[in-house]
């Protein structure tokens, strides 16, 4: 019997089925309140057939407790979660947009695949969900998670330009109720890590890893480790080296080389740190390139290539412009398609200039996303990489400022350092005292006198010579004394 829409179930409203996976199926419902307040929600739910699983219905318990501690603009918000009718199921936030993996089909297929610097700003939007996942804290404590399931498929990109990292269904957390069996190997294989491959102990790394082959198959349209087999897959995973994306696709410059391949290196103490050194990276490389702010709009490119998908009663962004912090939001309605695919997608959204971003005629422009103007700091220029991709220690170099502990060494008298000023101000004032009884500075031979070769000993002689003659004064002066008392 085919299924009817719409439908109740508790509290929502069914609209109509998205997609059935398998486990779980996610439905387009409406949540409604006091008042008549309304909003769209999406419902996943457990498929029946595993609702009897008692270990699937822990990890999908999991998923929702630990989602629901996410909130950031990054990462799609779990609102709730409860059983009707021994049904599980999360409510979360419903974005109106298109997959990673489906953007990119739709692009290529319409000869209008994302700009370089496309690419490179919904990584930098996924590594900030990544990273604040990665260092998230509750109630004191650090949760320790790891995504572990990074890939085009688990990234969303609305209408609005918005990019949201979601499904956390095989996450990692120190305070997860299931555990994850040692050697247990979950999440895609194209885009494990090597050492998720291997089942070893996860760090953020791995995420960083997966988001890094995300990036480089967004580039260059092409699997990056994916075989005919798991097992093919997972010995290119292991052995075989990345090949630089710049082979696959002009545009792509050496230094934005060096950042993806750092993130791809197979022993994860090569790579950067952490996801959010990464961003770092790219965020630089943007910001050093990027100049034309309409041009490579996300939201212009999401409006343009689905302009004929979007609902005209859904909200069409591009009227406004986001910030650097802030999430993009869907105002107003998108632009009617009057004419057909093909000459919309040719015909660049018309949207107001902003005079504060203006850029030199003869400026480079590559391509940008956020519409904001740059950090300075931002805009200065990494250090370059050593292509072996290892932390090489700096060239020497003056300092450019020293610290307090470095300026103590520095500035220190020692009493070593003291007798040899004072040597040295005695020996001026033997040469000044020489001066002035018309002596030269020098012998014939041009050989120093003796009270400069050695101002110390010369001194003591002065001295001695003084002492005596005081006394001999002394004794003269006494036996003229005596010599007239008698």
């Amino acid at each position: 019997m085919a299924v009817t829409f719409p439908q109740s179930f508790g509290k929502y409203t069914l609209v109509r089925k998205l997609a059935t996976g398998g486990m779980a199926e996610l439905f387009v419902a409406k949540s409604q309140g006091a008042e008549g307040f309304e909003r769209d929600i999406a419902i996943k739910r457990i498929l029946p057939s595993f609702s009897e699983d008692e270990a699937f219905v822990k990890m999908f318990i999991d998923e929702a407790s630990l989602t629901s501690k996410l909130q950031h603009p990054n990462i799609v918000q779990i609102f709730d979660f409860d059983v009707i009718d021994r049904q599980y199921y999360i409510a979360m936030e419903f974005i109106e947009g298109e997959d990673l993996q489906g953007i990119m089909k739709d692009g290529t297929a319409a000869q209008r695949p994302l700009s370089v610097a496309q690419c490179v700003w919904i990584t930098i939007e996924l590594a900030k969900g990544l990273h604040y996942a990665h260092t998230k804290e509750h109630k004191g404590r650090a949760l320790n998670i790891i995504h572990r399931d990074i890939s085009p498929h688990n990234a969303m990109v609305s209408y609005g330009g918005e990019v949201k990292l979601m499904d956390f269904g095989i996450a990692k957390a120190a305070e997860r109720s299931t555990k994850t069996q040692a050697g247990t190997v979950k999440g895609k294989v194209a885009y494990m890590s090597p050492e998720q491959a291997r089942g070893k102990v996860l760090d953020p790394r791995s995420d960083l890893f997966a988001l890094a082959a995300v990036l480089w198959e967004m580039l260059t349209h092409k699997r990056l480790f994916l075989r005919a087999s798991d097992f093919e897959t997972l010995t290119a995973v292991l052995k075989e080296d990345a090949p630089e994306p710049s082979k696959h696709r002009q545009g792509i410059d050496q230094e934005l080389n060096d950042i993806i391949m750092t993130a791809l290196e197979k022993d994860r103490d090569h790579r950067q740190a952490t996801v959010e050194v990464f961003a770092r990276e790219l965020t630089r490389w943007y910001y050093k390139h990027v100049t034309d702010l309409e041009k490579e709009s996300l939201t212009g490119y999401m409006q343009t290539l689905y302009a004929q998908k979007i609902p005209q009663t859904s909200a069409g962004a591009g009227k406004g412009k986001p910030s650097l912090s802030e999430a993009q939001t869907v105002k107003g309605k998108p632009e009617p398609a009057a004419k057909g695919r093909a000459e919309a997608l040719a015909e660049p959204i018309k949207r107001r200039s902003n005079p504060e971003l203006a850029v030199p005629a003869d400026a480079k422009s590559l391509s940008r996303t956020v519409e904001a103007s740059a950090p300075e700091i931002l805009r200065a220029s990494p250090p370059a990489r050593a292509r072996a991709r290892t932390v090489e220690p700096p060239a020497a170099k003056p300092q450019d400022f020293a610290s307090s502990a470095t300026i103590l060494d520095d500035g220190a008298i020692n009493q070593a350092d003291l007798a040899r000023a004072l040597a040295e101000s005695r020996g001026h004032k033997a040469a000044a005292a020489a001066a002035a009884r018309g002596e030269s500075g020098r012998t014939s031979t041009g050989a120093k006198p003796a009270a400069l070769r050695n101002p110390e000993k010369s001194g003591s002689k002065l001295w001695l010579i003084v002492t005596l003659a005081v006394l001999g004064i002394g004794g003269a002066v006494a036996a003229i004394v005596l010599a007239t008392g008698s």
